[in-house]
């Protein structure tokens, strides 16, 4: 059992304060974002008025310790939320702004002294709760910024025989967005494997769950760029991890999940040349609920053309809903959007990949469903990437989320698509959104090397199909409940009777999935087990559905305390 505030042995008023002077100062008592709009010493209305203006915005969130972009639940709201009062509830009491490896080294060596829970926070991008802890002291990377340096050719840390990448590379040194990293890559004509949100961190949770990217059929999974890793471990060393070095580790980063094993402090990942993209954006109305049914014949068409599509070149993400149309689908009832591109590719090269599906919806368009289509090209992929995707995701936005990975067979079997379809689609006040990310195929499906540690179900993967039940950042708990156990059993149901021997995303899986380390790690489970009981065999490092968390309990009232070995 981690100790916790109130306690007799948690560290004292005097404890706190020679710690923090270890460490130049860098400790912080951690105050919730909207505290000043509650009465307290930390009231202040002008600040209260400006929190109020950027609530909704990620990166402003991901500017505080304890802020964070999708929070379960937040304890601290503002004025007109979910709360009517404020308190830190079950996120850390203490931060230390670990800006250098060393502080980051020192914060792990006092909390495991201490028994103090540990949470490591990069930007707070965060679905599953992993970023947060009751009564944890909190490792907060976002300062940690030690330049990003693009190299020609791909320097090595450690030389070996193992490594085979011979391309370039970018070095990240530490806390940084994708679109900081983004930038570096333009200005070097490169691509990077990167996240469809600029705001995710790069080389924190992301790219060590797995990562998906629109240039992901194209090059791979964000975890099969990683080259190697500066990581912090349990007992304070600081390692490399590579394919020259403590292999078995560097594997485990490679799609293991985040905040597990040690903590990566810098990275190198790698850079292709740049190229030309053709895009394709797609439209689908209909304004007449009549029409309900032929629109989930037409999403069908859709999603059984997805695995030609990509196989053709094409990749990309799209959304939909039967009864809450995505917002740019104007006054309709039901609606799809999606944008996909495909590399080195002419607009009637695409035109031709699409024709035979767009041949197949002349049975709809015009009649019970408006289809629009519409391609451009891009002369490079920064300009592709944020006219089609890069836009930050709205923070504190509140739902229930599921996830799976589906192959091509799945996708093939008519009959079975069709019901899975229609028991995601819901119903009218449900409040369902699906998405497709139409980002697999290609260089996924064949790991680029022996270290990959994602979920092996991942290299048969062609799409990531996502469904989210929203709900009111007001609602009662019964009302959050009910929404989370229909996603669970219902609809995450409905796609695994689809695709019963794949699994789901771990960074956009089910908070509440039973079968998280079936579903989330699928084979590679073992070899995870083995890394995490030889560098952290006293799990120093935990959060929820990580590998090793299964032997942990969280309590009411957020205590965590171990239930086996």
């Amino acid at each position: 059992m981690f100790r916790a505030p109130g306690d007799r042995c948690w560290p004292s008023d005097a404890e706190w304060t020679t710690f923090n002077s270890s460490i130049s100062g860098k400790l912080i008592k951690t105050v919730p974002v909207a505290a000043p709009c509650y009465a307290g010493p930390e009231e202040n209305d002008v600040e209260c008025q400006n929190i109020k203006a950027q609530w909704t915005d990620s990166v402003f969130q991901s500017q505080f310790p304890i802020g964070y972009s999708y929070p379960q639940p937040q304890f601290c709201d503002i004025p007109g939320g979910n709360t009517t009062t404020c308190s830190i509830g079950d996120s850390p009491v203490y931060a230390v702004n670990a800006d250098t490896p060393e502080i980051v080294g020192a914060a792990v060596l006092f909390a495991k002294d201490k028994n103090i829970r540990i949470a490591v926070k990069m930007t707070g991008h965060d679905l599953l709760g992993r970023s947060t802890g009751y009564g944890s002291l909190e490792i907060w990377l976002r300062n940690l910024q030690g330049g990003i340096i693009f190299e020609e050719s791909y320097k090595q840390s450690q030389s070996c025989s193992a490594t085979l990448w011979s391309g370039s590379a970018i070095s990240i040194g530490g806390g940084y967005q994708w679109s900081d990293v983004y930038l570096v890559a333009k200005a070097n004509n490169v691509v990077v494997v990167g996240g469809g949100c600029p705001d995710v961190g790069a080389i924190g949770g992301y790219t060590q769950g797995g990562g998906h990217s629109l240039a992901m059929s194209q090059f791979g999974l964000a975890a099969d760029q990683l080259l190697e890793a500066n990581v912090v471990l349990a007992n304070g060393d600081q390692v490399l991890a590579s394919p020259c070095e403590n292999t078995d580790l560097y594997a485990a980063l490679r799609g293991g999940g985040g905040g597990t094993y040690g903590i990566i402090t810098s990275a190198k990942i790698k850079a292709y040349p740049d190229m030309q993209i053709t895009a394709q954006t797609f439209s689908m109305t209909t304004l007449l609920s009549d029409h309900i049914d032929d629109f989930m014949n037409a999403v069908a068409i859709v999603y059984q053309a997805l695995p030609s599509l990509i196989d053709g070149g094409l990749s990309g993400y799209g959304t939909w809903s039967a009864y809450n149309p995505p917002t740019n689908a104007g006054n309709s009832v039901a609606g799809m959007t999606y944008s996909m591109g495909a590399f080195n590719a002419s607009i009637t090269r695409v035109q031709e990949l699409f024709a035979s599906t767009a041949a197949k919806l002349e049975e709809y368009d015009g009649t019970s469903v408006n289809v629009t289509v519409n391609y451009s090209t891009f002369n490079n992929y920064y300009d592709y990437y944020y006219a089609t995707n890069g836009v930050n995701s709205p923070a504190e936005s509140q739902a229930a989320l599921v996830s799976r990975l589906m192959g091509k067979r799945h996708l093939s079997n008519s009959a079975g698509l069709r019901k899975m379809l229609n028991v995601t689609a819901g119903k009218p006040n449900e409040h369902v959104v699906s998405t497709f990310g139409a980002v697999g195929g290609g260089a996924v499906l064949q790991a680029p090397d022996h270290f990959s540690g994602v979920n092996p179900a991942w290299r048969e993967t062609y799409i990531l199909n996502l469904v989210a039940r929203g709900y009111s950042n007001t609602a009662d708990y019964a009302t959050v409940a009910a929404a989370h156990h229909d996603t669970t059993y219902i609809k995450g149901a409905a796609m695994t009777e689809l695709a019963p021997d794949t699994g789901a995303y771990m960074n956009e899986g089910d908070s509440q999935d039973p079968e998280y380390l079936l579903n989330f790690y699928g084979e590679a489970l073992d070899h995870h087990q083995s890394v995490k009981a030889k560098y952290d065999p006293e799990d120093v490092f935990f959060c929820p559905t990580c590998v090793g968390s299964q032997n942990w309990a969280i309590k009411p009232g957020g205590r965590l305390c171990k239930t086996s070995s």
